[in-house]
Order: structure tokens, then sequence, then C-alpha cells
């Protein structure tokens, strides 16, 4: 596609910025711009919202969403979070958060999987020519290290919500607490024995990486963070075909909210 076609968009990445740069208003916040791509006849930043200030005593909370441009609820819950949170000087003493909030720009505003050239961004980590926005996802990434990674997806084909939880210590694990607050909620569960490929238990998938066999490229978001820096990660799938979104937003704040009360190990909580 020529750089000065457009596609027919279904959302505006422009409303999001507006929202991002209004945040970016308040104390103890930090909009970065970490890059920006040109597409569609348009230039495309790409920014990571940090709240909070750092410092030695708080744990660091990576939130990330839209990477699947089809996923919307992600997106709308960290900004959601984030507008909540400027506003919380107790929890923003606790913790210090690093927020990706559209990692998919592109395929955000055409309502896409992928990107507007049709890649999936989600494996395309640690690959020798990656796609611009992961490249600066990639970036961005390098030099941190996280406590708690929750990684806001949705999928379009479930039956019911589902998750990923990849933990270095077991007793952090929380995914069977956020499938039991999403089922006493009435939202509808995922369970199935086998999930993707994978088994599966009462809606959690648990993963045990062997970093040292793991393929090395083509990664998956939540690997590729895994293997730069391990931590606890999250990756919520709320059911996008038979949920509205706001439902769908909900469960991913309910799971973001549980899994920073119980999902980060106690040697990071130092406060």
């Amino acid at each position: 596609m020529e750089s000065g076609d457009r596609r027919q968009t279904i959302r505006a990445y422009s409303d999001l910025v507006d929202r991002l740069k209004d945040l970016a208003m308040w104390s103890e916040t930090k909009l970065e711009v970490i890059g920006e791509f040109e597409a569609m006849g348009l230039v495309y930043p790409m920014f990571v919202l940090c709240l909070g200030s750092p410092t030695s005593d708080k744990p660091n909370v990576m939130i990330a969403a839209g990477i699947h441009g089809d996923e919307p609820a992600g997106v709308e819950a960290a900004l959601r979070f984030a507008e909540s949170a400027v506003r919380d000087e107790n929890l923003l003493s606790r913790y210090h958060f690093v927020i990706f909030p559209c990692n998919n720009p592109t395929g955000y505003e055409l309502g896409i999987r992928e990107n507007w050239k049709g890649v999936d961004l989600n494996r395309q980590f640690n690959v020798r020519k990656p796609e611009p926005e992961v490249f600066m996802v990639m970036k961005a990434i390098q030099g941190r290290c996280f406590d708690l990674v929750v990684e806001m997806h949705e999928d379009v084909d479930a039956p019911g919500l589902y998750l990923y939880e990849i933990a270095g210590d077991s007793n952090s694990y929380v995914g069977d607490e956020i499938i039991a607050s999403a089922a006493a909620a009435g939202y509808p569960i995922n369970l199935s024995e086998c999930i993707e490929g994978m088994p599966a238990h009462s809606g959690v998938i648990r993963r045990s990486i062997n970093l040292k066999r793991f393929r090395k490229t083509r990664l998956p978001q939540a690997i590729y963070i895994y293997r730069t820096c391990g931590g606890h990660i999250i990756t919520l799938e709320p059911p996008a075909s038979i949920l509205p979104l706001e439902d769908r937003v909900q469960i991913e704040l309910m799971g973001l909210r549980i899994a920073l009360e119980k999902g980060i190990p106690s040697s990071a909580n130092r406060a």
C-alpha cells in the first residue's frame, strides 16, 4: 500500500493520544514518546506512561495493552486505570507503573489483529528486523525490570475468560483467584482442558518456561519480557465475542487489581 493511502478506520488513535496528554498534566506522571513510524499516510507516535516516582522501595509494575488491534478492551482498561491512578496518592506511593497503552496503533484504528501491513506484532519480539512498533517497545523495555507484568489481551473466539500465568515464585500465583472473582461476578469462564493447544485448569494456563530450551526468536511479548528480566507475568484473555466492551474492560481491571494486591512476590514489597 502506498504511503498516501488510507484504509477505513473504526477508531481514532488520536483520541487515545489526547487522553494520554491530559494524563501527562498530573504530578508524578511522565509521558514518554518512545518513537514514531509512518503508516497509511500518517506519522504515529508510540508512548509509555510512567506513574509514581521510581524508588528502590516500590515494586515496578508494567501494564501492556493493544498489541492486537482487535482487542480494544485492554487499551481502554489501561487508560481508565491510569486516569484513576493519577488521583490516588496512596496507590502511587506504593507502586511505580510503566504503562504501554497501545502497542499497535494502526491495528487499533483498523480493528484488526495485525498491524496495517498484516504482521502479527506478538510474534515479532527478538527477530532480526522487527516491525518498528515492536522495535520501539523492545528498546523501551531494555534496562527496566518488573516485579509484575499484566498484559491486557482479549480472545475473539473463546467461550469465556482465561489467562496465562508465568512466575518464578509459585507463591505469587493469583490466576485462580482472578478466575474465581470473575466467575463470582457472573462472567463466563473457559473451562476447556486444552486452550490454544496448551493444558489448562479452570481457566488458567500456567507455563513453566525453561529459558535455555525455549526458542530464542519470534517471541510473544510476554515471553520476551520474561526472558529479559523474569518477574510475574499475567496475560488476561476476556472473551470478546460474547461480552460487551464494558464487561471486558471490567474484567481487565479486576484482574489487575487482584494482581496488584496479591501477585507481587514478597521480596518485591519493599515498602
